[in-house]
């Protein structure tokens, strides 16, 4: 690759769907990470250093994710509680844990009849649980009218 303006360009961090955003006011909010991600970018851009764009993200303390970064799991189980609400259980890395507390939410994405939709959900499991998190998700389409 060379220091073209396509080149660039396709390294160019995405701007966020509305969608994308869960509103609660969260930090960092998905906007706060593109900024910093396009801030990065320019730097890269303007020194036409590509290495610039590589650097390591902080990591929270409790836990093995890091709040910049969507990181994919494995749903190991679901179960139907209700007529329309679910119990998702997800598999961490090892034994680590989300460690987040009660008022904190995690900030899950996935693909849903090809929309992409992103929710904030509070874990309902122990914040020292370790190796997995549970969320409770409630399917609001069974209760449209047909």
């Amino acid at each position: 690759m060379d220091d073209s303006e396509d080149d660039w360009q396709s390294l160019k961090p995405q701007e966020p769907l509305s969608s994308q955003c869960c509103g609660s006011g969260c930090k960092p909010c998905i906007y706060d990470v593109y900024q910093k991600e396009l801030e990065q970018w320019e730097e890269a851009k303007a020194k036409k250093d590509r290495s610039l764009l590589t650097k390591k993200k902080p990591q929270c303390k409790n836990s093995q994710l890091a709040p910049e970064i969507f990181t994919a799991f494995i749903i190991s189980s679901v179960d139907q509680l209700t007529e329309d609400t679910y119990q998702y259980k997800f598999e961490l890395p090892g034994s680590s844990s989300l460690g987040l507390s009660l008022g904190q939410h995690i900030v899950l994405r996935g693909l849903v009849n090809g929309l992409e939709i992103q929710r904030a959900y509070t874990p309902i499991t122990p914040v020292d649980a370790e190796g997995y998190f549970d969320v409770l998700i409630k399917n609001l389409s069974s209760q449209r009218e047909p």
